[in-house]
């Protein structure tokens, strides 16, 4: 049986990724600071220099294709549907194991066999019945045209019934005694477990008083205590419950044979009228009907002792082995994780400051730490409108659909995932470092020429598009081959007004 997941193991594992992705974050801005100063120190040490303007940076504006990124941070998580829990709904030992973790399965493929012989029992009861039924009412049907005269016949079948109706009991009265000896030696474990469980959780307490245990050890020794307890309660009300079915077994089996007995005096007295035959017929009909129906619901319960996977894929995980026994309770024990591992996908969380960049179907670079120089790529699927605090920032749970071909990826695998927002081709762009933001917009400083000797700047205001982190689109306000000013003071330059002319020193 497939288990659903609550609240409380989806808060959890929530909680887990959110602490997975808060150590990964801090592990990527302290590997970030380190190569930003590398590349800073290799920049500068091989950046362009203006001749004899007393250090100072400048580059020209030139056209070049511009790609936008939003980076973030996540895991590879299964998509909706395509990882399961499966579960047993009922309890038995664990006959046999068909499946192991790494095992390709396929939908509807058994992975475990439970011993329940209980079930067989019910269903070769069941068998014995319906087939009992049918007999009586063919018997029924066919002596519906028989007139009276027939005596002699009907008191033949009248007498068969009575064989098979004591058979029948005979049948249901060994049906009986396995059950109720089924039924107690559920009652004798239930009650040897729930006397380990209270024992154990004795000592657990004198240990825990003494310091030596855990109060998580102590909370589990409480909690399996309290479940075999009732695991013992719900043993001993089977017990009730079975004795009250085989009661009522045995009442309808005598009842049968007090009928085929009473068929059989009326057979013998010559009474048997076609009306009363036709309700006799009408009678085996339902009974013949009821009896399929138990049968069915019999070996509906034996079906479940044949645990399936309900979708294909590879096995994860396996938390139970063959010769142990499933107790199933309220919520099914899980036995087995499969997950379809083509149908993956990246939960990245993207901080609060570029998720209004992010749109649903743009294109993602996936690289995980397993195969660093193997990218992976996919398109935005989900875009959460919950935020997520991680050290006191905002970020936003955005999904992202993945090919797996060569099944490489594994669930809980650490992505680093860029997020292509914007690109551009021929674009007219300048370094980052030549634009300057002010309180009228963002400004940069263009060396126009020299005048008698002197070279000169100009301040203008532009409009700036894409950055790819290094170069900054220039939407308006430059052409190409303007010489920008990236850094160092430019000589006489004292205000940032837009069109404001500067002259450098003699000389240059």
């Amino acid at each position: 049986m497939m288990e659903r997941a609550s609240d409380a193991p989806g808060r959890s594992i929530a909680r887990t990724r959110a602490a997975k992705a808060r150590r990964r974050l801090l592990r990527n801005v302290a590997v970030a600071v380190v190569l930003a100063a590398a590349i800073a120190g290799v920049w500068v040490a091989r950046r362009p220099r203006a001749q004899g303007v007393n250090g100072l940076v400048t580059a020209p504006a030139k056209t070049m294709d511009l790609v936008e990124t939003v980076s973030a941070t996540g895991s590879v998580t299964a998509q909706t549907g395509a990882m399961v829990k499966i579960g047993s709904q009922i309890t038995g030992r664990i006959k046999r194991l068909y499946a192991d973790v790494g095992d390709q399965m396929k939908a509807g493929q058994v992975i475990a066999e439970l011993d329940v012989p209980d079930l067989e029992a019910q269903v070769r009861q069941a068998e014995a019945t319906l087939a009992l039924n049918r007999t009586r009412l063919a018997e029924q049907t066919a002596g519906l045209n028989l007139q009276d005269t027939q005596a002699t016949t009907d008191i033949e079948k009248a007498n068969a019934g009575v064989a098979l109706a004591r058979a029948n009991l005979r049948q249901v009265e060994q049906s009986a005694d396995l059950q109720r000896a089924t039924a107690q030696a559920s009652v004798r474990q239930a009650q040897a477990n729930a006397k380990n469980s209270a024992a154990n959780l004795a000592r657990v307490q004198q240990l825990f008083k003494e310091g030596y245990v855990a109060a998580s050890e102590l909370d589990n020794a409480r909690a399996q205590a309290e479940v075999n307890s009732a695991q013992l309660a719900s043993a001993q009300e089977n017990v009730k419950l079975v004795q009250a079915k085989v009661e009522a077994d045995l009442a309808s089996a005598r009842e049968q044979l007090k009928q085929a007995q009473a068929a059989l005096r009326a057979a013998k007295a010559g009474i048997a009228q076609p009306a009363i035959k036709r309700k006799q017929v009408k009678g085996a009909e339902e009974a013949a009907r009821q009896s399929e129906a138990s049968l069915a619901l019999a070996r509906a319960q034996r079906d479940k002792a044949f645990i399936r996977t309900p979708i294909s894929g590879t096995v994860l995980q396996l938390t139970q082995q063959q010769g142990e026994t499933i107790a199933a309770g309220l919520a099914a024990p899980t036995l087995i994780i499969v997950a379809d591992l083509e149908r993956l996908q990246v939960d990245a969380f993207v901080d609060e400051t570029d998720i209004g960049h992010v749109r649903l179907g743009q294109p993602a670079r996936v690289t995980v730490d397993a195969y660093p120089n193997h990218p992976f790529f996919g398109r935005v699927e989900k875009i959460a409108s919950g935020a997520t605090m991680q050290q006191n920032v905002v970020t936003y749970d955005v999904t992202i659909s993945l090919a797996n071909p060569s099944d490489l990826l594994k669930p809980d695998m650490t992505a680093s995932v860029e997020i292509e927002v914007g690109r551009k081709q021929g674009a007219l762009a300048v370094p980052v470092d030549a634009i300057k933001p002010t309180t009228g917009g963002p400004t940069v400083t263009v060396m126009t020429g020299s005048r008698k000797g002197k070279p000169s700047f100009i301040v203008k205001r532009v409009r700036t598009g894409i950055s790819d982190g290094d170069h900054t689109e220039i939407v308006h306000g430059l052409k190409q081959g303007d010489v920008v000013v990236l850094a160092g003071q430019v000589p006489g330059m004292s205000t940032g007004q837009e069109g404001s002319r500067f002259r450098g020193p003699p000389g240059f």
